[in-house]
């Protein structure tokens, strides 16, 4: 009986090291806004970090890979207007992601959220 505890919990502990956050995560993403020429993003972050790209209209975005305290469990992306406030935040909730996709259309300041990106993000009133 002792070496079936033994076996099922050296088990369970080689599954949970296995589970662990990678090595870095790849956020590749469009942002259209109103009319202006889309923002093309490619941004890897290293495992367990965060970074906050401010856009020339003043908002910004925040990206972070799973194992950070903003986003322990997976992978996070959050767009804040210039006042703020936030207008969109999307999880990712796998702690062993390695890669994302994603659109932003921000049109007369309603956002709409794609994931994965399409190859095309469409122009306002389309």
């Amino acid at each position: 009986m002792k070496a079936v505890a033994a076996f099922v919990f050296l088990t369970s502990v080689s599954l949970v090291a296995s589970a662990g956050a990678p090595e870095r995560v790849q956020f590749t993403g469009t942002l259209q806004l109103d009319d202006s020429l889309p923002i093309a993003l490619d941004v890897q972050l290293p495992s367990k970090q965060a970074a906050k790209l401010h856009l020339s209209d003043g908002s910004t975005l925040e990206l972070a890979t799973p194992g950070n305290s903003a986003s322990p469990d997976g992978a996070l992306i959050r767009l804040i207007a210039p006042s703020g406030k936030v207008m969109h935040t999307a999880t990712i909730p796998d702690s062993g992601v390695t890669s994302t996709s994603f659109a932003y259309q921000i049109c007369a300041g309603e956002v709409t959220y794609m994931s994965p990106a399409p190859a095309v993000v469409p122009a306002c009133g389309a």
